[in-house]
């Protein structure tokens, strides 16, 4: 029907006098007819426009509410279309097609035509708003991940014209998820779950410092099937009445502890100048005295600590699409929606509840007068140059971290007076007195008769990069190195080997000292231990004692000369072919154990 009025139209205007109306006579414009269709007559009114309107006066809507009144007529509307633009301002609370006149409802609709063509232009923000609703009600957009993706791409869209609607599209998009039960990956970008994770962090910190199982920060709401005796929402125990928290070492769930102390304290200890330079100290102390602290007000007070820095998640009904014109098509089913562990959404009923932390989630100031006390207190420990003003304390939590500085700074002394530091920049003074000892014990015909010996082609000059032999002279060959006065020295360990004066040694003229030709070998044996023949896997007699002894679980010393750590890890290097993996380690006692795994492998490898 519009084709054939456009194409009358289109005839009236190509006629002989249409045309004549419209050349000039001289400089003066003569009258031109305008022809328009009824349809875009100001005061024509379509008829579905008519029908939507008796939708809103009939009898049976008279007594319905308003949102339930809009949602008929945005059915009804769905699919039409009008091409009538207006030019005016449309402002309204909560705008509705009843608060528009008929030429506001024409143009409303020729602009929601075009904004689903994908031509967006700035318009009245009620007529914005009324275009939310429909989408919200499941209007314009299949209901669900498509009706979602058809808000949110409006939304970025038309926020370049007007931001104010972040505000209120964040919390419709929200809850539209929540409604629709939609992927939580969906709404990540528009919730802020920072402070829940950082609770939940906290929670399973201090649980899991002595292996103790977190327990929920939140008790479940039981709306839809209530718990006759419901339990009261209990802190995390840390472990048993009376059990320190820390002996001094580390543990596996500091760093997720600290970073969650970090996040929600009003002190923040990771930027403190102490950090700096002993993060280790100042994370473990930290983290020990809020769990000794939690230890504390379980057994002293009613509430535990996390609910007396932050309190209790709370359930409020909670009010879906608010500052929206919306409802639903049918009632809501009884449904959970978990962002997480502690911000949970319940329909019980036909009614919603948001349950959740409603204070508010700025730091914790009671936290921070917590860490900063550690802070000050370890930086007088330590004797730091630069000092916190001290700041009073109760005195239970001035003893809880002074106990715990005590015994962090004790394992640090333990684990550092393990630790075997080799001094390279000794080594000169080494090399100097072996050559004065070796220049002292050679004899008069040996320092005459002693000549330098050839290099063999292609042999480098410079000496061996582990073991030198230290003279004024050219050292000797491979087949002078078992004659009397070689001296062998080992970078790695920093000593030196100085050669042994055999008891049958006879004074030699002029006052020197003739040392056997066996004892070389001797010295060599000393520094550098042979497997036995006959080994089990090749191992030397202190590593095949030290291994006899964590197998039968009897306590070790290792021989003079030798250190736990070199025994470790030739015994490593030698069963690595067997195990492909470490065989000992060390406990946090810095003790040496079989890893559990490779027990049984380990004593069939020694004892067939």
């Amino acid at each position: 029907m519009s084709e054939d009025v456009q194409s009358i139209i289109d005839r009236i205007l190509a006629s002989p006098r249409a045309q004549a109306n419209r050349a000039f006579a001289g400089r003066t414009f003569t009258d031109e007819p305008i022809i328009r269709r009824g349809s875009q007559m100001a005061t024509y009114l379509p008829e579905q426009i008519r029908e939507m309107r008796r939708i809103a006066t009939s009898p049976e809507s008279r007594t319905k509410p308003e949102a339930l009144v809009f949602l008929r007529q945005a059915q009804f509307m769905e699919d039409y279309t009008d091409d009538v633009v207006y030019h005016g301002t449309f402002e309204h609370y909560f705008p509705t097609y009843q608060a528009m006149s008929d030429r506001q409802l024409r143009g409303y609709f020729t602009w929601r035509a075009a904004v689903r063509r994908g031509d967006i232009w700035r318009t009245s923000l009620s007529f914005v708003f009324v275009h939310l609703y429909e989408l919200l009600c499941g209007v314009g957009a299949t209901p669900g991940a498509e009706g979602f993706r058809a808000i949110e791409r409006f939304w970025w869209a038309y926020r370049e014209y007007e931001p104010r609607i972040d505000r209120y599209v964040r919390t419709w998009l929200r809850d539209y998820a929540v409604w629709h039960n939609l992927d939580r990956a969906l709404i990540e970008p528009y919730v802020n779950l920072e402070f829940d994770r950082a609770l939940i962090a906290m929670r399973n910190g201090l649980a899991g410092w002595n292996g103790g199982e977190a327990r929920p920060l939140a008790t479940p709401l039981n709306l839809i099937a209530p718990d006759p005796s419901p339990t009261r929402t209990a802190s995390p125990r840390t472990g048993k009445r009376g059990r320190k928290a820390s002996n001094g070492a580390d543990n596996p769930v500091e760093e997720e502890l600290f970073s969650s102390l970090d996040a929600l304290s009003s002190y923040r200890p990771r930027v403190s100048r102490l950090y700096q330079t002993r993060p280790e100290t100042l994370r473990h102390v930290c983290c020990a005295t809020l769990v000794r602290l939690s230890l504390h007000y379980d057994r002293h007070r009613k509430a535990g600590l996390m609910e007396s820095l932050f309190g209790s998640p709370l359930a409020m009904p909670h009010e879906m699409f608010a500052s929206a014109v919306f409802w639903p098509n049918e009632p809501h089913p009884d449904a959970v929606y978990e962002l997480d562990e502690v911000n949970r959404y319940t329909c019980a009923r036909g009614r919603w509840y948001w349950e959740g932390y409603h204070g508010s989630h700025d730091r914790n100031a009671k936290l921070g007068a917590v860490l900063r006390a550690v802070d000050q207190r370890l930086r007088d420990a330590i004797g730091y140059p630069h000092p916190l003003a001290e700041k009073q304390v109760p005195k239970y939590l001035a003893k809880i971290i002074d106990d715990e500085i005590a015994a962090r700074l004790a394992w640090e002394r333990e684990r550092e007076a393990l630790t075997i530091h080799v001094d390279l920049s000794q080594l000169a003074g080494i090399r100097a007195a072996a050559s004065t000892t070796r220049e002292a014990l050679l004899v008069d015909e040996e320092r005459e008769d002693e000549t330098p010996a050839p290099l063999a082609q292609g042999q480098a000059a410079e000496p061996d990069a582990r073991t030198e032999t230290m003279t004024n002279e050219p050292g000797p060959t491979s087949a002078q190195a078992g004659r009397p006065g070689g001296a062998a020295v080992s970078e790695d360990l920093g000593t030196l080997a100085a050669p042994a004066i055999s008891p049958s040694s006879a004074a030699a003229p002029g006052g020197a000292v003739s040392v056997s030709a066996t004892t070389a070998p001797a010295i060599v044996a000393s520094v550098c231990p042979q497997a036995e023949t006959g080994s089990p896997m090749s191992l030397t007699a202190p590593e095949l004692a030290l291994v006899e002894a964590l197998l039968e679980g009897t306590p070790y010393t290792p021989p003079a000369g030798t250190s736990l750590d070199m025994l470790v890890d030739g015994i490593n290097e030698k069963l690595f072919e067997l195990l492909g993996d470490t065989a000992l380690e060390f406990d946090l006692s810095g003790k040496p154990t079989i890893i559990e795994d490779y027990l049984e492998d380990v004593r069939g490898a020694i004892h067939g």
